[in-house]
């Protein structure tokens, strides 16, 4: 007879299982098998409401157990405003071996919001899996260019984490920071890219949209290299508007430095990552639609006061399934506005003014729940 495994014996079987599926995928998309999804997605739920107290409560007040979870448009949403009052994590925080946190733009640093990630590695396979399928397509591989601050200049931050993970294990894992504790070091950014027209090897420049428009702003004004990138070279704008200066829009900062850098707006790759969430979608050129992500990753476009799921094509909140959250919770409810496109999403943006109803009353609930804890 075969005994039973305990929680942590699962957890660590299943997190097994999902990265030598994000790894074989990357390697084949073919080897993805959809009933898998629904199957993990069981799984993952039975262990994240046996394993979170809070999360168990939430669920029951909702009427929903493992028996009730058929497959990952059932499992039980957790608000994003969640991650800044409840400890989201499967087992005890001490298990968790790395923690981001929200920038605080939105709502305030002291509201910041709080991902504990139980295995890095799992967030590293996802993102690696991703990032080469939609991003290194081509058969010679780009060498990645870093603007944002390293995991170690901001330990808070999932972006850095991902970055420098990216820089040194992908591709010929060459890649190379600009970043210093002050900003970019923008002469070596310069020397980087005359390398690279000098030796004909293309770059792939990763930096937020602020960033690239400090970087055109010094072109504008005579500073720095402007060259013709080599061919393959690509810009990957992972977003946050917040801090551009009046008047100033993403797509006049990308579409700006995609001219003065000779490169094709098809080269110009949006990153479209939440700290509460371990993979990523990507669109490409301006703007950005769809924003695809792995198989691993979904979306559901919900009514915003009811949380009933809308049909395709029409505007709600956005609400992510991700199966590398299996050491938090994978289901995250959003308050951003989107929609169905295709085979992935449009992002429309931030709702305005107070959060959706639906998502404060389940805020509330959430809240409610750990009290009873």
């Amino acid at each position: 007879m075969t005994t039973p495994r305990g929680p942590e014996e699962s957890y660590e079987s299943l997190c097994r299982e999902f990265i030598a599926a994000f790894s074989a995928w990357a390697d084949d998309p073919s080897s993805w098998a959809e009933p898998l999804l629904d199957r993990w997605a069981r799984q993952a739920f039975s262990l994240q409401f046996e394993g979170n107290e809070v999360y168990r409560r939430y669920c029951e007040r909702r009427g929903v157990g493992p028996a009730e979870v058929s497959g990952w448009r059932d499992v039980v949403p957790v608000p994003t405003a969640a991650f800044r009052a409840v400890d989201l994590v499967v087992g005890a925080e001490a298990d968790t071996s790395v923690t981001f946190r929200t920038s605080g733009t939105t709502r305030g640093v002291a509201a910041r919001g709080r991902h504990p990630v139980r295995s890095p590695e799992l967030y590293a396979a996802s993102a690696r899996a991703a990032f080469r399928a939609f991003v290194l397509a081509e058969e010679t591989a780009p060498r990645l260019v870093t603007l944002p601050p390293s995991f170690e200049h901001d330990p808070d931050s999932s972006l850095g984490w991902m970055l420098d993970d990216l820089r040194t294990s992908v591709g010929d894992g060459d890649g190379v920071s600009v970043a210093t504790p002050e900003g970019v070091d923008w002469e070596r950014l310069d020397a980087e890219l005359d390398q690279s027209v000098e030796a004909g090897r293309p770059l792939c420049v990763l930096g937020t949209t602020v960033g690239f428009e400090r970087w055109l702003a010094r072109l504008e004004q005579g500073l720095g290299a402007e060259l013709h990138l080599p061919a393959g070279s690509m810009l990957m704008d992972t977003g946050g508007e917040k801090g551009l200066p009046s008047g100033v829009s993403r797509s006049l900062v990308v579409r700006g430095l995609a001219r003065r850098l000779g490169l094709p707006l098809e080269s110009v790759v949006n990153e479209f990552g939440m700290t509460e969430l371990c993979s990523q979608r990507y669109g490409y050129g301006d703007p950005a639609v769809p924003l695809v992500g792995p198989p691993w990753l979904r979306a559901r476009v919900l009514d915003p006061v009811t949380l009933e799921e809308l049909p395709d094509g029409e505007v709600g909140i956005l609400c992510h399934y991700d199966l590398a959250n299996l050491g938090s919770v994978c289901a995250v409810l959003t308050e951003d506005r989107g929609r169905v496109a295709g085979d992935g999403i449009e992002w429309i943006g931030r709702t305005a003014g107070a959060p959706p109803r639906g998502c404060s009353l389940a805020t509330a609930e959430l809240l409610e729940a750990q009290d009873r804890a």
